[in-house]
């Protein structure tokens, strides 16, 4: 967890003080409302983990768990072989199109997939890009979670 959630999440003594419990529970529901409003994520390989089998199983949990999170708004960037999760022959290429689903968009490193000849499907939700416009893409992202 990043120091900066946590930060938001923090209640002086004097503030705890002065809710009545159900206040507080409120107040941080509101915090964490905020902080749900848009998730920014990073995938690099199509894998978790040095072990690709089981680092497939966690991936795919991980997968999972963001289609089903209560974020706004899940905003993809697809660079390496994170790409590959777009193949049709990947393992995780069905859990890869239910997060499609559930994004908002997918920036994908077009040098990647031409070269290795990855179809992608044809959607306003992809954006197909240089690794240099990607890299400039999310340099200013304060909130990214990188999945490598």
């Amino acid at each position: 967890m990043n120091s900066n959630q946590r930060s938001n999440l923090e209640l002086s003594e004097s503030q705890f003080e002065s809710f009545s419990d159900n206040t507080i529970l409120e107040e941080l529901q509101e915090k964490l409302d905020e902080s749900n409003s848009s998730k920014y994520v990073l995938i690099k390989h199509d894998y978790y983990s040095s072990d690709s089998d089981h680092g497939r199983e966690l991936l795919r949990s991980f997968l999972q768990k963001l289609c089903e999170s209560s974020f706004k708004s899940i905003i993809v960037y697809l660079i390496d072989e994170g790409t590959l999760l777009l193949d049709e022959s990947n393992p995780l290429h069905r859990d890869m199109q239910q997060l499609i689903g559930r994004s908002e968009l997918i920036f994908a490193d077009k040098e990647i997939i031409e070269q290795d000849q990855i179809r992608c499907l044809e959607t306003a939700k992809f954006i197909l890009l240089n690794s240099r416009s990607i890299a400039e893409e999310i340099i200013y992202l304060s909130d990214l979670l990188i999945l490598e």
